[in-house]
């Protein structure tokens, strides 16, 4: 059976669920998306990568986009490969425009960043919580590990 003999053909081969995930059918409705709102809250881990200075080491760059993460008032956390940082979506995303402003004005000429964004919608869950979530799991295991030596 052809997959050019229409349409109806192809969709009957399918999962339905591939062609049309349940959440679309709430999505069609919006007619108007210039008047969608951004999310409420959002976390974001990113990684600003100053391009073209010269130098390896990027640690001056970071230490200024630190500085102004610390000035927002955001709760924020810097691991060894980028920042993750919490808050409403637009206050978040202006500070990570603000950390590209401030590495421009150091007088680097590109900027590249890279960004994980995660939103819910049914609660709120900090990057904190989610780490707890899942060292309490793990304590979990080192319990029954204890518990059957």
């Amino acid at each position: 059976m052809s997959l050019l003999r229409s349409h109806r053909t192809l969709v009957t081969h399918c999962p339905r669920n591939l062609l049309r995930p349940r959440y679309l059918n709430k999505m069609s409705s919006f007619r108007d998306y210039s008047s969608l709102e951004t999310p409420a809250s959002c976390y974001v881990d990113f990684c600003l990568v100053p391009v073209g200075t010269g130098n390896v080491s990027v640690a001056n760059e970071v230490a200024e986009v630190q500085r102004v993460l610390k000035a927002s008032g955001l709760k924020y956390t810097m691991h060894s490969a980028g920042t993750t940082v919490e808050g409403s979506w637009d206050e978040v995303m202006k500070v990570i425009g603000q950390a590209h402003a401030v590495v421009h004005q150091g007088g680097v000429k590109r900027v590249q960043t890279s960004m994980r964004v995660g939103t819910r919608t049914d609660k709120k869950q900090t990057a904190e919580d989610k780490v707890k979530r899942v060292e309490g799991i793990l304590s979990q295991d080192q319990q029954k590990k204890e518990e059957s030596s």
